[in-house]
C-alpha cells in the first residue's frame, strides 16, 4: 500500500506541470455558465486518459522494450522515438521550465531588469536541482512523492479552498464553449499532454512496482492502483481550478491565477502563486528527465544514463532560453500528431487486455488510419496558408468539425482488425511474470 500510494503521488505530480494549472482555469474564464459542463469534457482527456494509459503500460510483455511497438515494426518505435522527444528535451522540458520562469519570477522583475539575464540565471539553478535530483533514478519516485508533493498539494489546496470562498465573477461564454463545450473541453484535455506523458512516466512507475515485488496480475492491479490515486487527485484540483478561473479576472490563465493568489493572500500572493508553480514544473521535469534518459540509454547502452541526463539537461536550457512564445509555437501540431495514434494504441491495449488474447490487425489498422488523418490535421493546425484546403477535406469526415476526424475511420478500422484477428490468430495471452533491466525499463524474462 506505501508503494502504491507514494507512486500514486509521484505520478500526481509528475503529470501536473504549469500548463496543467492554466487549463481548467482558463476554463473557468472562458466557458461562463458552461464551465463545469466543459470541465467535463476536459475529464476525459485529462484525467481519463492519462490514467488509462497508465494501465495500458502495465500489459508491456516480457521481450517487449515498449508496448508502442505492437502498432507495426516501423510506426510503432517512430511514434516512441517521437513522444519522448516531444515530452523530453526537444519541447515538454524546456516547455516547463520556461514556463515555470514566465509564471513565477518574471512577474515580480522591475522595468529596468534584464529579463534575459535573469531567466538564464534561473534555469541555471532550475536544470541544476533537477540534474541533481535525477542522478540516482532508483530514489526517483519516493523524492517526488514523499518530499515535493505533499507541499505542492498544501498550496494548491490552499487556493482552491480560498476560491470557493469567493462569488464568480460571471464570465461570458466564447464562441467554441457556447457552441460545444464538450468537444471544447477535450481538445482541452489534450493540450495537458498528459496521455502522452503516461508513455513516458509509465517506465518509472512500472519499475516501482516491479522493485516492490510485484509481477503479472499483481504488477498490473498495482500500476492501476497508482493511476487510480493520480486521476483522483488530478480530477479534484482541476474542478478546483475550474473555480479558481470562475472567480479571477485576466489576459491569461497566469494572471488569472496571480491575480486570485494576491486576492486570498494580500502581499504574499505571489510567493505562493510562485511556489505553487515552480514546484509543479520542477517535479514534471524530474519524471520526464528520469523517464528519457533511461529511454535513450537503452537505445544507444554504449552511452551511460549520466551522459544522457547531461545532454538533456544541456539541450532542454538551450531550448528553454528562446522563451516561452516560440517554444509554444509548436504545441497544437505535435499534440494533433501523436495523440490519436496514442490513444489508439492504449484503446486497444486495454481492449487485449479484457480480452485475454494476443491482437495484431487490431493495432495495426486504426494506428496506421488514424496516423494518416493526425498528419493532416497537425498540418492544418499550423495555420499555414497552404494547408487551409486541408480542413474542408478533414471535415467530410465524422465529427471534423470537431478536428477529431480520425475518431470514426479508426473504429471502422478497429473492427476489422479484431474480425482478422480471431478468424486468424487464436494465441491467449499469457499471465507471464517479467523483471526489468538495470536500464529500468527494459523487461526480460523472469
Amino acid at each position: 500500500m506505501r508503494t502504491l500510494l507514494v507512486s500514486g503521488l509521484a505520478l500526481f505530480a509528475m503529470f501536473f506541470g504549469a500548463g496543467n494549472l492554466i487549463l481548467p482555469t482558463m476554463i473557468g474564464v472562458n466557458a461562463g455558465e458552461a464551465a463545469w459542463v466543459a470541465a467535463f469534457g476536459f475529464l476525459i482527456t485529462g484525467v481519463a486518459l492519462p490514467a488509462l494509459s497508465m494501465i495500458a503500460y502495465s500489459t508491456k510483455r516480457a521481450g517487449e522494450p515498449h508496448i508502442g511497438g505492437r502498432i507495426g515494426r516501423h510506426l510503432g518505435p517512430l511514434l516512441v522515438l517521437l513522444v519522448f522527444l516531444s515530452c523530453g528535451m526537444l519541447y515538454g522540458i524546456p516547455r516547463v521550465a520556461a514556463v515555470s520562469f514566465e509564471m513565477s519570477v518574471a512577474p515580480v522583475l522591475g522595468e529596468g531588469a534584464n529579463v534575459v539575464l535573469a531567466q538564464a540565471l534561473f534555469l541555471a539553478v532550475f536544470f541544476a536541482i533537477a540534474f541533481l535530483a535525477v542522478l540516482r533514478p532508483n530514489q526517483l519516485v519516493n523524492r517526488i512523492g514523499l518530499g515535493l508533493t505533499p507541499v505542492l498539494m498544501l498550496l494548491l489546496v490552499a487556493l482552491i479552498i480560498g476560491a470557493f470562498q469567493v462569488a464568480p465573477a460571471g464570465h461570458p461564454v466564447t464562441a467554441d464553449f457556447q457552441a460545444a463545450p464538450v468537444a471544447t473541453g477535450v481538445i482541452q484535455g489534450y493540450f495537458t499532454m498528459d496521455a502522452i506523458a503516461a508513455i513516458v512516466f509509465g517506465g518509472v512507475i512500472y519499475s516501482a512496482m516491479e522493485a516492490d515485488g510485484r509481477h503479472g496480475a499483481s504488477l498490473r492491479r498495482g500500476m492501476a492502483g497508482a493511476a487510480a490515486v493520480a486521476a483522483g487527485m488530478l480530477a479534484l484540483v482541476y474542478l478546483g481550478l475550474v473555480r479558481v478561473g470562475m472567480v479571477g479576472a485576466g489576459d491569461n490563465g497566469a494572471a488569472v491565477l496571480s491575480n486570485v493568489a494576491k486576492q486570498l493572500f494580500g502581499s504574499n500572493g505571489q510567493l505562493v502563486f510562485g511556489l505553487i508553480v515552480s514546484l509543479a514544473c520542477l517535479t514534471t521535469v524530474l519524471g520526464l528527465l528520469g523517464a528519457s534518459t533511461q529511454y535513450f540509454h537503452r537505445i544507444f547502452p554504449q552511452v551511460s544514463t549520466r551522459v544522457w541526463l547531461v545532454v538533456h539537461v544541456l539541450v532542454a536550457f538551450a531550448l528553454a532560453n528562446l522563451g516561452l512564445t516560440k517554444i509554444l509555437a509548436v504545441v497544437a501540431p505535435l499534440n494533433q500528431l501523436l495523440y490519436p495514434v496514442a490513444i489508439c494504441l492504449v484503446l486497444v491495449a486495454l481492449l487485449e487486455m479484457g480480452l485475454g488474447r494476443k491482437l495484431t490487425w487490431a493495432y495495426y489498422l486504426p494506428a496506421w488510419v488514424s496516423a494518416v488523418l493526425a498528419v493532416l490535421e497537425a498540418l492544418n493546425s499550423t495555420g499555414l496558408a497552404v494547408f487551409a484546403p486541408l480542413r474542408t477535406f478533414l471535415n467530410f469526415f465524422p465529427l471534423g468539425a470537431y478536428q477529431v476526424a480520425w475518431l470514426v475511420p479508426a473504429l471502422v478500422a478497429l473492427v476489422v482488425g479484431l474480425v482478422l484477428d480471431f478468424r486468424s490468430n487464436p494465441e491467449v495471452l499469457a499471465d507471464e511474470p517479467v523483471r526489468l533491466n538495470d536500464d529500468l525499463t527494459t523487461p526480460v524474462s523472469a
